[in-house]
């Protein structure tokens, strides 16, 4: 039997912990005019009361209309919701509707994306706990763990949800859990892991330890799958291993469907040779790497495309190798050759992507597209950099398409989150970025002031150059000769404190100590197979002749083609799902494109800090 009383009080402790207060300018705001909804809070901070028969129902005339509020909220009908909120006088509410109200009024502002308004509701409802009912203080801390969603807190979200998870009804408790596991799934590996040596033994760290597996890019197929049932042998009660969460459910029906027979067609002779073999050698590795663990591995065919007189022969060619899978082609003209046509011999991998057009929209089933995306870069950064409280953007591209392809993203998903753009620099490849820079940051403009004020007063005036102060950071898009340069001149030009980020492209790949310390203090994001250590690697490192210097990134391209074969299934069952590879956090989006999330670190003494 559920001790109900013993429950309450557990809630009640753990809602007054969680509750965020807000300042007291915001909060004499929110109390004047509206939240969100734009309801006066007359009447509504009554102070708890003692819990009587009669605030345990609502009044009559008011029930039906917040049970139909309720419905909209779960509806998602957040604006008709705040319609039939602003015509309820609150005031009128018993305690038990007043926290009813407060809640539902939480509801809509997290659906609005308006955390100040939620937090602001909750702290209300939180008064009124006594007088609330088993339902509302678990809508309550469920609502807390959305808010908590919102401001970026996973682990403290995940940790909430496994807390209430225990008290919801059976019948809510499997969408909490998934949503629990979509929280850890954001952390990184490392987190999860240092804390689940914490808590060991208790529910959450289950949660972490399976979380951890799940993430472990390291893991071939056949390991991930024989730490699951380990896990599971280990953790028998566990809410995860009675239902095992998202993707985990497939990895038995993966291992057991994955190709037997694969051509890895790339070019291995001519202009693009280098870059082939370094995706080949990237491939085989993961490969071996499978094989000596004793995992199930397909028969390879390798194709050299130098040498096929059109993309008909190459499938030929994997057909009458038995192939169920064809990983390739690389050239992008290739590529979008492929996405025109209505279906596919065999299940692509394209190791590119066709223009991004509305072309692609009709592309045939079979064809998937992955490689490194640059846009993707630029969007992770604008997310990055809105996360770390920054609102007002320069930015420094390069001139010519693939800095404005860059640009165009990185616009995009800056302005969809609420940035603001104050200037942008496309500057050409010059050995002198000075005038490109006083420019950008209106240094010049400063001096210009400066000599009409002296010319205007007929004498010297004490006079220090400043830079503009409407940008709070700067996106920049550089190759490391480049970056090289533009980093001391910024400096140079009083903006030494302004914060940079980049994409990886500023990162040769090679440790250059003495090189890169012109670097120190750009933020960028790269691929785990830089800026992690793993055994893959360093065996990689090994095997080629001088090192993997600046291929270093295809060679984590081929090892995640590899990996993905088996694995390109889950992403289509799955669309929310990730795999974390070697290049990243690998999704899928609708039109079978592969997109990658990297992971974010910055120069210090000249090296990329490890992570």
């Amino acid at each position: 039997m559920r001790d109900y009383p013993t429950e309450k009080r557990l809630l009640k402790d753990r809602l007054s912990t969680l509750s965020l207060k807000l300042p007291t300018s915001a909060r004499s705001v929110l109390s004047a005019a509206v939240v969100v909804i734009g309801v006066t809070l007359t009447g509504c901070a009554t102070s708890p009361q003692n819990t009587t028969t009669e605030q345990q129902t609502f009044r009559p005339e008011n029930s039906a209309q917040l049970e139909i509020i309720r419905q909209q909220l779960e509806a998602g009908e957040f604006g008709n919701a705040s319609n039939q909120l602003q015509l309820l006088d609150a005031s009128a509410l018993s305690p038990l509707g007043r926290a009813e109200w407060h809640l539902l009024s939480a509801d809509t502002a997290i659906g609005y994306l308006d955390t100040d308004a939620a937090r602001y509701h909750l702290e209300k409802f939180n008064e009124l706990i006594n007088s609330a009912n088993q339902d509302q203080e678990y809508r309550a801390a469920l609502l807390e763990a959305s808010l908590l969603e919102l401001d970026g807190e996973f682990f403290q979200a995940a940790r909430e949800r496994d807390f209430v998870s225990a008290m919801l009804p059976s019948h809510a408790q499997d969408a909490n859990h998934d949503q629990l596991w979509a929280d850890l799934m954001q952390l990184p590996n490392e987190e999860m892991q240092v804390w689940a040596e914490k808590v060991p033994g208790t529910r959450f760290g289950g949660w972490l330890e399976l979380a951890a597996i799940s993430k472990n890019y390291q893991m071939t197929l056949d390991e991930q799958l024989a730490g699951v049932r380990n896990w599971q042998t280990t953790h028998p009660g566990h809410p995860a291993s009675l239902r095992l969460p998202g993707v985990l459910t497939m990895l038995e029906d993966i291992a057991a469907n994955r190709p037997q027979q694969v051509t890895l067609l790339l070019p291995l002779s001519g202009r693009l040779a280098r870059t082939g073999e370094a995706i080949r050698d990237g491939f085989m590795a993961a490969y071996f790497e499978s094989f000596k663990k004793g995992s199930q591995v397909p028969a390879i065919t390798i194709i050299d495309h130098a040498t096929q007189e059109s993309m008909d022969q190459a499938y030929a060619g994997a057909i009458q190798a038995g192939s169920q899978w064809l990983v390739g082609p690389l050239n992008k003209a290739d590529v979008e050759e492929l996405q025109s046509r209505p279906s596919l011999p065999l299940p692509t991998l394209a190791l590119n992507y066709a223009s991004n057009d509305n072309s692609y929209a009709t592309s045939p089933p079979e064809l998937f597209q992955f490689g490194l995306s640059a846009e993707d870069e630029a969007v992770q950064i604008a997310e990055q950099a809105w996360a770390d409280g920054h609102r007002r953007a320069l930015v420094m591209i390069p001139e010519g398409n693939w800095g404005e392809r860059i640009y165009q993203a990185f616009e995009e998903k800056w302005l969809a989150l609420g940035g603001e753009i104050e200037e942008t620099q496309h500057y050409p490849r010059v050995k002198d970025y000075n005038p490109n820079i006083k420019s950008l940051l209106n240094v010049d403009s400063s001096q210009a002031r400066y000599k009409s004020i002296r010319s205007l007063m007929r004498r010297s005036v004490d006079f220090e150059p400043r830079r503009r102060q409407d940008a709070d950071w700067l996106f920049l898009v550089a190759l490391p000769d480049q970056a090289r340069q533009i980093k001391p001149t910024l400096a140079f030009n009083f903006a030494r404190d302004l914060p940079v980020y980049s994409t990886s492209h500023v990162f040769s790949g090679e440790i250059d100590l003495r090189k890169d310390r012109d670097l120190n203090g750009i933020y960028f994001c790269d691929t785990p197979w830089l800026l992690r250590d793993s055994e893959l690697k360093d065996e990689v490192e090994a095997s080629v002749q001088g090192g993997q210097g600046s291929y270093a990134r295809l060679y984590a391209m081929g090892v995640d083609a590899f990996r993905l074969i088996a694995r390109v299934k889950q992403l289509e069952a799955f669309p929310e799902s990730r795999i974390y590879g070697s290049t990243g956090a690998l999704t899928l989006d609708p039109q079978h494109r592969i997109h990658r999330k990297t992971e974010c670190t910055s120069f210090r003494s000249g090296e990329p800090i490890k992570l």
